[in-house]
């Protein structure tokens, strides 16, 4: 029998009470839990989690130290809300925390192998939690799973109709926690194919697909929200230019935002010695990078409108408006870089100077 053994879970929705806030380490976690026990009290329904929130932040980690609890609890520090069910992959990690990166690591190893990709959220359960003796700990790390599959398929039904869902949906029943990544992606260009027969209008294929896409970190649309509330939309370009880890530098003309991509890997970019190396090094998807070895693709560029879902979500939650985003360029149809336009509500494009 495999020790510690990666298990597929449906995690069962529940109340919790929490402290959302940046810790530095992981030795300021038990103080949280202290105040959350003192807060709750009876009420406290379960074994102690903390909800870490992946690219919240720059340094350190944006987390939610929390408690089951029966009833709302409330107080200047504490919230309570309702986790949802969720798809996981789970492991359990015995010893110290200090070594639970490993484990980590580990089910992030499987995601590569089979057909999961992850959401930015992982969860750690504090089964057995032993200040005194580390060494006995039990800790239940959860990898909350990105529901590619299901997403797709409730796009296609809003966008094309219940028909176009059941089409793009074939074969989908055979997918599971242990197929392998090149059979999903095999399915993946499949669905594709099918949505390219189904209708050769751009804007409908962009708004079934970019419906997939990973959720923007909400802190981060909400700091660059409060940006926009109390100043004009150059501050919130100019807030982007500070951070080059997680935004691009995109340039305004007349209420046109042009933006190419960073590479994945800047390094492995820089010193690719191939064409494919170097696109391969360059683009964010693990569902593309096997299909960058020849170019024209199998897979057709529509699947990219997956990742301009990712730049719909951030502009649409700090503006608070629809926009429409575009490809230019794709590597999927030959070209060096991926290049989008976002076309911003015309109301607009008097805030600030024409070329941003």
């Amino acid at each position: 029998m495999v020790k510690n053994p990666i298990v597929y879970k449906k995690l069962e929705p529940m109340q919790i009470a929490f402290i959302k806030t940046c810790v530095d380490t992981r030795d300021q976690i038990p103080l949280l839990f202290e105040k959350l026990q003192k807060a709750c009290g009876d009420d406290i329904d379960g074994d102690p989690l903390v909800i870490f929130h992946g690219g919240a932040v720059k340094n350190g980690f944006l987390i939610e130290a929390a408690y089951p609890v029966t009833r709302p609890v409330k107080t200047d520090e504490i919230r309570t809300r309702r986790l949802e069910s969720a798809p996981a992959l789970t492991s359990l990690h015995h010893g110290p925390h200090q070594t639970i990166r490993e484990t980590v690591l580990k089910i992030y190893a499987y995601l590569e192998q089979h057909a999961w990709t992850t959401s930015l959220f992982r969860r750690e359960i504090y089964r057995v939690l032993d200040a005194a003796r580390p060494g006995k700990n039990i800790t239940e790390v959860q990898v909350v799973l990105h529901e590619w599959e299901r997403l797709l398929a409730e796009g296609a039904e809003k966008v094309l109709g219940p028909k176009a869902r059941e089409s793009l949906m074939q074969g989908s029943q055979v997918i599971t926690p242990e197929t392998s990544s090149k059979t999903y992606i095999a399915w993946i260009q499949g669905t594709i194919e099918r949505l390219d027969a189904l209708t050769d209008d751009n804007q409908k294929k962009c708004q079934v697909v970019s419906h997939c896409a990973h959720v923007f970190p909400q802190e981060r649309i909400d700091h660059l929200q409060e940006v926009y509330r109390h100043g004009t939309f150059d501050h919130v370009l100019q807030e982007m230019y500070r951070d080059e880890f997680w935004y691009e530098k995109p340039v305004r003309r007349g209420n046109v935002l042009y933006m190419r991509k960073n590479p994945f890997n800047p390094e492995g970019y820089q010193n690719a010695t191939t064409p494919a190396e170097r696109r391969k090094a360059y683009c964010h998807c693990p569902f593309v990078r096997p299909y960058l070895d020849e170019i024209p693709s199998k897979l057709s560029p529509t699947f990219c409108f997956c990742g301009a879902g990712w730049y719909q979500r951030l502009w649409e939650g700090v503006l608070g408006q629809p926009v429409r985003i575009s490809h230019v360029e794709t590597l999927l149809k030959g070209n060096n870089q991926c290049t989008l336009t976002i076309t911003l509500p015309l109301e607009l494009s008097g805030e600030c100077s024409p070329e941003g």
